[in-house]
């Protein structure tokens, strides 16, 4: 397969080893690849954006950029001026440093600028790899998504615009294959450190609760890279339609 032209952002910044590692896979298989990146490491943004504030931007090359800006700042000015009159046929996100997994989601600026792209009515994919203390290589992301990614855009339709990509951090040997999951729950704390002296504190790690379900989080765990569908209509359809008027 040949794609056209796709756009490529991420949220830990233009400079990261995951967005270019996924531009050199993307050469295999797209044409034309354009990359709009935050200037620095934006992650946890989720979709926010930065309202009415003067966004700076710096053109690198021909198809790259630089934005001093969320990940779903980089998308709106990519769709809305570079792409304005000609969109993307896919947007890739990542390859994030660390998971996007259940209740991560919803934090990650990874995922919301692949949000973004499914808004506009374009194929998204955000893609995540599962990071280790003793081993930050993205070593298993580097083998297995030229190997399944057309599989993956198979997935994609008119109604199934947002995908969440995620590989686990393990030997190659041990991994089991592509896995749709749904998105598991497992936030039950935070990890908080308060410096009272101060009157500040940090926030770390969430802390999990493994409930032993099939979804994405015990996936990973037994060495399968993972694939969940994300609505982009927030709708709880279930309430709307038992209490229509």
């Amino acid at each position: 397969m040949r794609i056209n032209k796709v756009l490529v952002t991420n949220d830990d910044g233009y400079n990261s080893f995951g967005i270019k590692l996924l531009s050199d896979i993307l050469k295999n298989f797209t044409n034309e690849i354009y990359v709009v990146a935050p200037k620095k490491n934006m992650s946890g943004s989720s979709r926010s954006i930065s309202l009415k504030e003067e966004i700076k931007f710096k053109k690198i090359t021909s198809t790259s950029w630089i934005v001093d800006g969320t990940p779903t700042d980089c998308v709106m000015f990519a769709l809305n001026h570079i792409f304005k009159n000609d969109k993307p046929d896919y947007i890739f996100s990542g390859i994030n440093a660390g998971t996007n997994i259940g209740d991560e989601i919803s934090y990650s600026g990874t995922v919301g600028a692949a949000f973004e792209g499914a808004l506009r009515g374009i194929p998204s994919l955000a893609i995540s790899q599962m990071i280790s203390n003793k081993d930050n290589s993205y070593i298993i992301s580097n083998k297995n998504l030229p190997i399944i990614f057309p599989k993956v855009l198979k997935y994609f339709s008119k109604n199934n615009l947002l995908l969440n990509l995620n590989f686990p951090n393990c030997k190659q040997n041990n991994i089991k294959g592509l896995k749709i999951v749904n998105c598991s729950n497992q936030k039950c704390s935070d990890e908080i450190t308060i410096d009272n002296k101060n009157s500040t504190f940090k926030i770390g790690k969430m802390n999990v609760l493994n409930k032993q379900n099939i979804d994405d989080l015990n996936a990973l765990k037994n060495g399968y890279i993972t694939l969940s569908s994300l609505l982009i209509n927030l709708t709880n359809k279930n309430f709307t339609n038992n209490h229509e008027f």
